[in-house]
């Protein structure tokens, strides 16, 4: 007979096939990126453009995007739980360094899978927070992105191909990301309201196949549904909104600054555009450290406002300057995290207990 899979060999396997995918996402983006003539490395003469005090300046400025984008998060979990601001700050500080490093975003379930462990609340429970911080965040900042697709002047974009991408579509992609997290938002909303229906009717249908999964899905789904809870209430929805704000303005403004120090003449609202293209890019599946989708998303919001002469000269050294601050900064404060909240790498990295619908005795 064949031995079972001891499920420590079985959790290695199946993240070795989980990096490999991800390692074949990152070469396929650098192989269009060489095709397209998009520079992974700058020249190094175009660093004599650098306003050197701008790069600390940015560096510093990721430390309240941090802050705030962490702090938000209490907010959503202030329903179902009560969690120390200490340690959602070091959670949200280890989940976003698992998102840069981890590849195709599987750093997301790693703030369920913290408070799981901890015993605070299911880890279905905590995944609902998640799902509804990404949803808001996406609909935040795609209202922003058509904003100032709308409203700040761009150069002629009709046929212009940039690496191989029709440029234009970008502009088009920008509208369409609000009609999906619209879209999703109503979704959640129908999702919370219907929450009853919903575990019915998943014991229901999967019942039929196994009533001890049934319950357990059932369970989940109310789980996931606490996790939304925070969404209806103006009390909890008003601070989360501000510091949201407070979150996507203080990123903008610091991608502004950068462009400001590599020589770009980039305005504050060009700032907020290439933020919108940036984090509308790297929702695409991506190897370790967003690598590929990062690049290319700036590169091509870059190139609705400058030509390709700027675009590979400057903007090269922007691209670079960046991904390196964010890259740092988020391996710092992630580090800081687990040394502040005492967390064992290898807890964060079991996804399973993220896909428990109770929380342990």
């Amino acid at each position: 007979m064949t031995q079972p899979e001891h499920p420590e060999a079985h959790g290695r396997r199946r993240w070795q096939v989980r990096l490999l995918a991800s390692l074949v996402v990152a070469g396929a983006f650098l192989l269009f990126m060489r095709r397209g003539g998009v520079p992974v490395l700058p020249d190094t003469r175009a660093f004599a453009f650098v306003r050197w005090w701008t790069v600390p300046a940015y560096f510093v400025s990721l430390l309240g995007v941090h802050w705030f984008r962490a702090w938000r998060w209490s907010y959503l979990l202030k329903p179902i739980a009560k969690v120390p601001t200490s340690r959602i700050i070091a959670y949200a500080w280890v989940g976003f360094f698992a998102i840069m490093m981890l590849p195709l975003r599987m750093g997301e379930v790693v703030r369920p899978v913290l408070l799981r462990r901890e015993g605070r609340m299911s880890g279905s429970a905590a995944l609902g927070t998640i799902v509804a911080e990404r949803v808001l965040d996406g609909l935040y900042v795609a209202l922003l992105l058509a904003a100032t697709l709308a409203f700040v002047p761009r150069l002629p974009l009709e046929g212009v191909v940039f690496g191989g991408f029709p440029v234009a579509r970008v502009v088009q992609y920008g509208y369409l990301t609000v009609l999906v997290f619209g879209g999703a938002l109503v979704v959640l909303a129908f999702f919370l309201a219907a929450r009853r229906f919903a575990e019915r009717l998943t014991e229901r249908v999967v019942g039929l196949v196994s009533k001890r999964l049934a319950s357990r899905l059932s369970r989940m789904v109310g789980d996931v549904a606490d996790g939304l809870r925070s969404l209806p209430d103006p009390k909890l929805m008003g601070p989360f909104l501000l510091q949201t704000t407070m979150y996507w303005t203080l990123n903008a403004l610091g991608m502004w600054l950068l462009g400001y120090g590599c020589g770009l003449a980039m305005t504050p609202a060009q700032g907020f555009a290439v933020m919108g293209v940036l984090a509308m890019g790297i929702l695409l599946p991506a190897g370790p450290g967003l690598f590929g989708p990062f690049q290319y998303s700036v590169y091509l919001a870059l190139r609705m406002f400058y030509p390709d002469s700027e675009v590979l000269s400057k903007g090269s050294v922007y691209v670079f300057l960046m991904y390196a601050c964010q890259f740092v900064f988020s391996t710092l404060a992630g580090v800081a995290g687990l040394w502040w909240a005492r967390i064992d790498p290898r807890d964060a990295l079991d996804d399973d207990a993220a896909d428990d619908g109770s929380a342990p005795a």
